[in-house]
């Protein structure tokens, strides 16, 4: 069987429920629960905090809240050059490439048009 391959571009991506987006103080955090059994040992017995607190950039927090499940990846780069400018012509890299890292940690659901 044949697999067909999927344009990202034609892709919504979407923050998984479980992760939460947070501002203090002007600055954007995004809260990802702890949840193997070794991390449930360490926040048990180690009094450790029970989520992660991922400090984001004012890019990748614009991109992180922009997530909302209906803008594609093209929609998203529209956002980004309206709010960061385009004068380099890598905008949709940087993106393409901060999407990549945020889904290798499984942060991303990714819904086909």
């Amino acid at each position: 069987m044949v697999r067909k391959k999927a344009n990202l571009l034609d892709q919504i991506p979407t923050l998984k429920a479980h992760l939460k987006l947070t501002t203090e103080e002007g600055q954007a955090f995004l809260l990802v629960p702890r949840k193997n059994p070794i991390e449930k040992f360490a926040i048990r017995f180690m009094k450790q905090r029970a989520t992660r607190t991922i400090k984001l950039d004012e890019e990748g927090a614009l991109i992180l809240n922009s997530l909302d499940g209906v803008k594609k990846v093209t929609d998203l780069e529209q956002v980004f050059n309206e709010h960061f400018g385009n004068e380099d012509d890598m905008s949709l890299a940087r993106l393409v490439r901060f999407l990549q890292i945020v889904d290798s940690y499984g942060w991303l659901e990714w819904k086909k048009t």
